[in-house]
């Protein structure tokens, strides 16, 4: 029986049974962000109403997704959770991201855009649902790392901005390229792609990293959002010069 408060029912008593039950019975795609914080939460703090916790993290940052990729230290201000919370729900992050160890990337230059779109091409177009990569570059352009951030269904991927920052941060990376791939076919950008590459990159270069490109991944096409370019595979036009040169 739920914990009773001056002889009454404690507030959304019962909730988190009725998120179980949904969950048990119409899956995942039953739960709002919401619940499915609320649902994680009750595993982390069993004897306390999480209702109100799940929320307002969710107010604070966005999604359940920038919520997991949200640095501990914020976790804990924003929702006043303990270091066994966090843990958790840290650990459910990285559990999420694990296939990120399993991509093959080789040590390339990347000096131009076009170079930086056929490399993205290669390693998200195979890809039958839609994931986030970043790639970590050194001073000269060279790849020194491709990590998964996040991975969704054959139609979406959130770009989570909280989880791309925290992890070039805590590699001490100097510059990144975003890819997200569109399985379905255009690699157009939608309002939301414009907006979260805004987000990010401003997010970025708050800590002092440079996003250079944020690029969208087809079968056959590929869009560089911050060169405004298009790009049809195989073969098609070079793209402009990585940085704007005024020589070139």
């Amino acid at each position: 029986m739920a914990p009773e408060k001056n002889g009454r029912p404690a507030p959304h008593a019962g909730h988190r049974q009725r998120i179980k039950e949904r969950y048990l019975e119409k899956g995942f795609a039953a739960l709002d962000d919401k619940d499915i914080l609320e649902l994680l939460l009750t595993y982390a703090i069993p004897r306390k109403d999480v209702y109100a916790v799940s929320r307002e993290l969710v107010h604070t940052f966005g999604t359940a997704e920038n919520v997991l990729a949200a640095p501990p230290e914020a976790l804990r201000e924003a929702g006043g959770l303990t270091d066994h919370t966090v843990v958790l729900l840290k650990l459910v992050n990285d559990i999420r991201t694990q296939p990120d160890r399993f991509i093959e990337y080789r040590r390339e230059q990347l000096n131009n855009v076009l170079a930086a779109v056929e490399y993205c091409h290669r390693i998200l177009g195979r890809f039958p649902e839609e994931a986030v990569i970043m790639l970590f570059l050194d001073k000269e352009n060279y790849v020194i790392d491709v990590t998964k951030v996040s991975y969704g269904s054959a139609d979406s991927a959130v770009l989570p901005i909280y989880g791309i920052v925290e992890t070039a941060c805590r590699h001490g990376i100097e510059r990144v390229i975003v890819a997200h791939n569109h399985p379905s076919g255009s690699s157009n950008p939608s309002a939301a792609d414009l907006m979260a590459t805004d987000a990010l990159r401003s997010k970025l270069l708050s800590h002092g990293i440079e996003l250079a490109e944020h690029i969208i991944v087809a079968r056959e096409e590929c869009t560089a959002l911050l060169h405004h370019q298009t790009l049809s595979l195989p073969g098609g036009e070079v793209f402009a010069p990585w940085k704007n040169d005024p020589n070139a």
